[in-house]
């Protein structure tokens, strides 16, 4: 859109959730609208308050403004992340390009087609890529709450413009009644929630069946006259979680509406990776995926639970944080040999069971508390990801811990709980969670919205002690508070149960030949990526049931079908 002009013009992607109101406030100040657009509001906002208008928007977006007055450009990505946008800046004095999505810049022919190696291994490690690496070489993402400038002549800059790392730190509440807490709190995220049911055309929620989405429906639900929900579920009993949505549902008496998700055949793996704009191997995305195209049949937008865990503390991470300091006075060299004796215990394939945990936990218990914390979201030790990468594609640069540590220097002074939940906005939120969410909604033309992103309300919860966040080892203590009396106590009460899918059971099974076909030495010796005969050693161990690999396997199933798909 231009204004009446052309001297300024933009692109946007997303939503502005106070449209009507920045509108209310232009029209004031002489503003003439031509259309009801939340993407006028944002033109006119520029043209009267200049990139300043950031301050007065709520929503999420991805901006590009070209100001031909000036001739500047300003790239702008939401305060959280929640859409993405990549930029690269070309040679000379050819300008730059940015898209909301790899592909775009790929198939313009303006970028590399080379792998970034850096990005590749610190992938390998994590399942995702962090930090502001993509996975072709050149081209960044731009990171959440910055602003690009740039203009021909002059070196780009990079400037953040929302510092939740400040507003944490400034925040020092005093002493507050619990029961005002829980009013303002609940305040807060229904008028959050409210915003985000402005819509013209179908709007719904998915249902996990968990506290975060139940929530959110919960109080959806108050508003619409009758709620519309999804959901989807396994046929693997220790990752089904259809019983505990059907519930809700029925509490709500919201029309419901779910599946299960079938993989007897490797045809839905297959699709999802065609579909990714970057490797991404959170086995989330499968039902992810699956419950967006579902949603769409019916929905135009969704209102989802994402954002609850960072909002007060809902990971078992955070767990493992507070037990981590109770052990705190153990040498590292015994918690090392407690890590060599329970890798001896036998791997079992239910979903994330109380071996892979513990585990993953005594990885990280011997490391310092913020690395310990990054180690967590881990797929492979750095020895075992080392041995994984064919020597001659490895990067000196690899370090899946970089983002996270730099997070956590930002957090200094924070309590150790603060700090952690900051890692987790900085890092696990936008790079996974976030990431995954887009590409699975886009991929169908669904629009998902989450109130526990309104940054509004992450501010108010930023500034609470700690002890409304997490008290003793009961996470999400303040929510479970205002969800007791929303939904039922069942619901409250059941532990957290994520919503992993079981690759494990499928690579040797529906997926084997294909595992076979894409993981064989001579594929992966063309791919470049990988050695070939540790990853081979790997498969064998998962389909002869000697070790569980399934998480790492198909970490590398999807960098490979993603390779293949983009011939690189």
């Amino acid at each position: 859109m231009s204004d009446e002009t052309g001297s300024v013009s933009l692109v946007f992607n997303g939503e502005i959730y106070n449209y009507r109101e920045l509108r209310s406030q232009l029209e004031a100040r002489g503003r003439a609208f031509r259309t009801q657009s939340d993407t006028e509001s944002i033109l006119h906002a520029y043209l009267e308050w200049g990139i300043d208008f950031l301050d007065r928007i709520v929503g999420m977006f991805a901006i590009a403004i070209w100001d031909d007055r000036s001739e500047e450009l300003f790239l702008l990505r939401d305060r959280l992340g929640v859409k993405p946008l990549y930029w690269l800046e070309l040679g000379g004095q050819q300008g730059i390009a940015f898209a909301s999505e790899v592909s775009a810049l790929l198939q313009s022919g303006l970028s590399s087609r080379r792998l970034n190696r850096t990005a590749v291994c610190n992938y390998v490690a994590l399942s995702y890529i962090p930090g502001d690496d993509s996975i072709i070489e050149g081209l960044h993402r731009l990171p959440p709450a910055t602003m690009l400038r740039w203009k021909r002549g002059e070196a780009h800059t990079l400037r953040r413009y929302w510092d939740l790392a400040a507003i944490w730190g400034n925040a020092h509440p005093a002493v507050q009644n619990e029961s005002d807490v829980e009013a303002e709190f609940l305040a807060r995220l229904e008028k959050a929630t409210t915003r985000r049911l402005v819509s013209d055309v179908p709007l719904g929620a998915l249902l996990s069946g968990g506290i975060d989405s139940s929530v959110v429906c919960a109080l959806a639900a108050k508003s619409k006259e009758r709620l519309i929900t999804f959901s989807v579920g396994f046929s693997e009993a220790t990752f089904d979680e259809l019983p505990y949505a059907r519930a809700m549902a029925k509490f709500l008496d919201a029309e419901h509406h779910d599946s299960v998700v079938s993989c007897d055949s490797p045809d839905l793996l297959l699709e999802v990776a065609g579909r990714l704009d970057e490797p991404f191997a959170d086995t989330s995305i499968l039902p992810t995926y699956v419950l967006c195209r579902t949603a769409r049949s019916r929905l135009t937008v969704a209102l989802s639970g994402d954002g609850g865990d960072e909002l007060l503390a809902g990971y078992t991470t955070h767990t493992a944080d507070a037990l981590l300091r109770t052990i705190g006075w153990l040498p590292p060299s015994a918690l090392r040999v407690a890590e060599r004796l329970a890798a001896l215990i036998p791997d079992t394939r239910s979903k994330v069971g109380a071996v892979f945990k513990l585990k993953q936990f005594l990885r990280g218990a011997s490391l310092d508390s913020a690395s310990a914390h990054a180690s967590w979201r881990m797929l492979a030790v750095f020895d075992g990801l080392r041995e994984l990468i064919n020597p001659d594609f490895w990067s000196r640069d690899t370090d899946p811990f970089g983002p996270a540590l730099a997070a956590d220097r930002e957090a200094q002074g924070l309590s150790p709980l603060d700090k952690a939940l900051y890692v987790d906005y900085k890092t696990w939120l936008p790079d996974d969670i976030l990431t995954k969410a887009d590409r699975a909604s886009m991929a169908h033309g669904l629009e998902v919205r989450s109130p526990f992103l309104d940054h509004e309300l992450v501010e108010y919860c930023a500034g609470l002690p700690s002890r409304f966040k997490m008290r003793g080892l009961q996470r999400k203590y303040l929510l479970k508070r205002v969800a007791s009396h929303l939904i039922p106590r069942d619901i409250v009460r059941r532990p957290k149960r994520g919503f992993n899918a079981p690759v494990s059971h499928w690579i040797p099974g529906p997926w084997r030949e294909l595992s076979n076909d894409v993981l064989s030495k001579s594929a992966l010796q063309a791919g470049s990526v990988f050695n070939a005969d540790a990853v081979g050693r790997r498969l064998r161990e998962h389909v002869t049931g000697q070790h569980d690999h399934g998480f790492l396997l198909f970490c590398i199933l999807m960098l490979c079908l993603w390779q293949q798909q983009h011939k690189l």
